[in-house]
């Protein structure tokens, strides 16, 4: 039974007996939901996505939620229905163009097609396909986000207003103070001057603390998924200490001064012990700090991150020393990012030929840099 629930045949067997055991392997296949599919039926681009998704244990729960949401968006309106035998790059080139067309940004298109090409390499390892015709698709190129680190000044003014939250008028006309956050100050510094994400940040636990080393344990990350908020692995699943500077040990342990001495105890939390939802954090206390310290209302909690890596080159950090750091999955990623960061190298390097060339040239005109004479014949092979 195909799962649109038309029958298929079974094909042909020499008994009886063979055709029942046949039969009743089927049966359990299909009340188990593991569909199988067969040259005459080789299954269509949507069935093909739902067994790959149900492979895909590796996937984090982030990743495969913005999987969903390509498929439903983008992926399965075009192609859910056409058998993935009838997929063909000419096509796939087309669709491309229309996304485009219809306005979606680089980003999206590129994830999009990367959803399919992954659903198709499922058909591939199923038999189904040869080759994967949604490979070494021509795609837009994304836009270089620029990086706009933050200056010091910029990170404290910054933490001091979310820290002294401005009066806001009440219902009869009143001033109402909020109430002082100097743990979410010491969250604004922390990103700034460690340069963890958002979500590790957030998913920091009392037992990640190191004092004695002044130390953090970044092991897991904070995600909200489909309005769920789910504790998972780091975005490159490794676990890395980060250093924080001396200058933080007193605003941290008056922190953690505050907090339950359980060493799963979530280092910041609401005034339950709940989690704290990144969205509401950034319209609540993030947005209007920004403009309470005059900073431009552009300015994401991300550039944090980035002014850390700014800060970082500053001081003539190695760019892996900075990768370490930051938690990159290469050092690729890292250049990649702050490569226009680094102070140019061009002039130390001029600079290092010239004294090459004139110690070379203070012993005598025409000298030659020669290499050391080879004790092989000269016609050795």
């Amino acid at each position: 039974m195909r799962p649109d629930g038309t029958r298929e045949s079974l094909g042909s067997w020499p008994t009886r007996s063979e055709a029942e055991r046949a039969l009743v392997r089927a049966e359990a296949d299909q009340l188990r939901g593991e569909w199988e599919p067969t040259p005459d039926d080789p299954g269509t681009v949507g069935e093909w996505a739902d067994r790959w998704l149900a492979g895909a244990h590796h996937l984090k729960p982030t990743t495969r939620s913005g999987h969903m949401s390509m498929l439903r968006a983008h992926v399965l309106p075009r192609w859910g229905s056409v058998p993935v035998t009838a997929v063909r790059r000419g096509d796939v080139v087309t669709w491309v163009g229309q996304l485009v067309q219809d306005g979606c940004k680089p980003d999206v298109v590129r994830r999009a097609v990367a959803t399919l090409r992954m659903t198709l390499t499922g058909a591939m390892d199923g038999g189904m396909l040869t080759v994967n015709p949604a490979a070494a698709i021509p795609l837009p190129r994304p836009p270089r986000h620029n990086v706009r680190p933050l200056t010091v000044a910029q990170v404290e003014a910054l933490a001091a207003a979310i820290e002294h939250p401005a009066l806001r008028v009440g219902g009869n006309g009143a001033s109402v103070g909020r109430r002082e956050r100097p743990d979410l100050a010491l969250a604004v510094r922390l990103a700034a001057y460690t340069g963890l994400r958002a979500g590790e940040l957030w998913a920091l636990r009392r037992r990640d603390l190191d004092s004695a080393c002044r130390t953090l344990r970044v092991r897991e990350s904070l995600a909200e998924v489909g309005g769920h908020l789910v504790f998972g692995a780091t975005k490159t699943g490794v676990i890395r200490a980060v250093t924080w500077p001396a200058s933080l040990d007193d605003a941290i342990s008056r922190h953690m001064s505050t907090r339950p001495p359980d060493p799963d105890a979530l280092v910041f939390a609401s005034g339950s012990g709940a989690p704290t939802r990144h969205r509401a954090f950034s319209a609540r206390h993030f947005r209007p700090a920004l403009a309470a310290a005059g900073l431009p209302p552009t300015t994401r909690w991300h550039d944090l991150r980035h002014t850390h890596a700014s800060l970082l080159i500053a001081m003539g950090a190695h760019p892996k020393a900075i990768q370490e750091r930051l938690g990159h999955s290469s050092i690729t990623v890292t250049l990649g990012t702050y490569g226009h960061l680094f102070p140019g190298v061009g002039d130390e390097l001029a600079q290092g030929l010239d004294a090459l060339i004139v110690t070379t040239r203070g012993h005598g005109e025409g000298t030659q840099i020669t290499t050391a004479p080879s004790s092989e014949p000269k016609n050795a092979i």
